[in-house]
């Protein structure tokens, strides 16, 4: 009876969110960030943890920048690295948030654990479609990598209707010439994540919370206590 009512709570949260368009919260910022609303032409600097993203809109990082987000259907996470510029992109659906990632350029750290929706990383040459897992996903002139850190990911590339199946401690190449093949990761490809140096001497995760007020159309407001882990 527990876990129903707070199934229950949590897709009325949901539902109630979503019908301000948002899809995901800001859990941490770094260096120069820039954010433009879906309604929007231009990017703005003002970005700061806490802060609600709605579907459409843009993040980009300058060369210093980091910033994480999780979507608030599951808690699903995406790191975005310097130089990087991605588009989110959710529809929602019984209480589930699809999500595509639109990455221009860049890098992003995908980590999807119990997965609502569907969960997709999308750039000009490749789809990387989400099954529960954790990867890297690095797009560069076109060129990407997908870098396997746990579970499985399906990679398609869009020029030659490939795919592959990426899982831990593999690493797929997509190429806009159509080329999509495997090979075993090397270590040193792999991206240093930012957040490696935030745990504790003893090596416990950090524990973050927000608390955040929601308004919809209707002015109608809700508190919720977010906790989430680093």
């Amino acid at each position: 009876m527990h876990l129903f009512i707070k199934k229950l709570v949590l897709l009325s949260l949901v539902a109630f969110v979503f019908g301000q368009n948002n899809v995901a919260l800001i859990t941490k910022v770094r260096g120069e960030i820039f954010h433009k609303a879906h309604d929007s032409d231009e990017y703005a600097s003002a970005v700061k943890s806490g802060t609600q993203l709605k579907n459409k809109d843009w993040i980009k990082t300058g060369a210093d920048g980091y910033i994480a987000i999780f979507f608030l259907d599951d808690k699903s996470q995406l790191k975005i690295k310097q130089d990087t510029e991605i588009q989110i992109l959710g529809s929602e659906e019984r209480g589930k948030i699809n999500k595509t990632i639109s990455l221009d350029y860049g890098q992003v750290k995908a980590k999807v654990e119990k997965q609502k929706g569907e969960f997709k990383i999308v750039t000009p040459t490749s789809v990387a479609s989400v099954k529960g897992t954790e990867f890297w996903m690095i797009s560069e002139d076109g060129v990407d990598q997908i870098i396997g850190i746990q579970g499985v990911v399906e990679v398609e590339n869009r020029f030659s209707g490939g795919v592959v199946q990426v899982t831990t401690n593999q690493t797929a190449n997509s190429t806009p010439d159509g080329g999509l093949d495997t090979e075993e990761t090397e270590g040193a490809d792999i991206p240093d994540d930012p957040d490696d140096d935030t745990d504790d001497d003893a090596g416990n995760t950090n524990l973050h919370q927000l608390r955040i007020k929601l308004q919809n159309s209707s002015n109608e407001e809700r508190f919720i206590i977010i906790e989430y882990s680093e």
